[in-house]
């Protein structure tokens, strides 16, 4: 009988927020906090957890958060950059974790089809890293083998493995994106102007 891997969901909630002036995982977009939208995605994924990484007015996120079967994992390191919110996230998943799927809490356009798809990639190949495709480069979500563990807590700073997808991009199994503007990310005031008026059904949570 052949047994399916241990895929976790880690989402990555602790930064600084430092380009918006506020926290931005806080602000609102079509009725939820902004953070809520990838949590949800994740949750309603078949991984087998949920993690979600919290460091910056860690509370406040944290009552901001949808109801789910996530798992909250604190980072009190979080002002030294994502690295330590991915490595805080690696660092509490159990022993039996095959790999870990990445998502980032400032890309609430991640549809839960795109999670599912990229869970299915690393079910079939655990030991391959699997992408999202973004005009054929990886962008997160990411999936990471067990296998990468290590390297990933060599990284420093504000990256969450980029290095190493630059590395060896050939490696990389790009999973097409369910939704069109996915890949969207809020990291400062402009940026969130711009997605404020797209709505939920761009995210395709529902």
């Amino acid at each position: 009988m052949e047994v399916r891997p241990v895929i976790a969901a880690i989402v990555l909630a602790a930064g600084k927020s430092s380009r918006m002036g506020a926290n931005k995982l806080l602000l609102p977009l079509d009725g939820h906090p902004l953070v809520w939208h990838a949590i949800s995605s994740a949750c309603a994924s078949s991984a087998d957890l949920v993690l979600v990484v919290l460091g910056n007015e860690a509370e406040r996120v944290a009552a901001a958060l949808p109801p789910g079967r996530y798992q909250r994992v604190d980072n009190p390191r979080f002002a030294d950059g994502l690295s330590t919110s991915l490595q805080a996230g690696l660092d509490a998943l159990p022993g039996n974790t095959d790999g870990a799927l990445i998502l980032l809490a400032d890309m609430p356009f991640t549809s839960s089809a795109t999670v599912e798809a990229l869970l299915a990639a690393a079910r079939e190949v655990p030991e391959r890293i699997a992408a999202m495709n973004q005009g054929g480069r990886p962008t997160p979500p990411v999936y990471w083998p067990r296998a990468l563990f290590g390297e990933l807590h060599t990284i420093h700073g504000d990256e969450g493995g980029r290095s190493l997808l630059i590395r060896s991009p050939e490696a990389v199994h790009l999973v097409a994106m369910a939704q069109p503007d996915e890949a969207l990310d809020v990291d400062a005031p402009e940026d969130y102007q711009r997605i404020a008026g797209r709505g939920q059904s761009a995210s395709g949570n529902d």
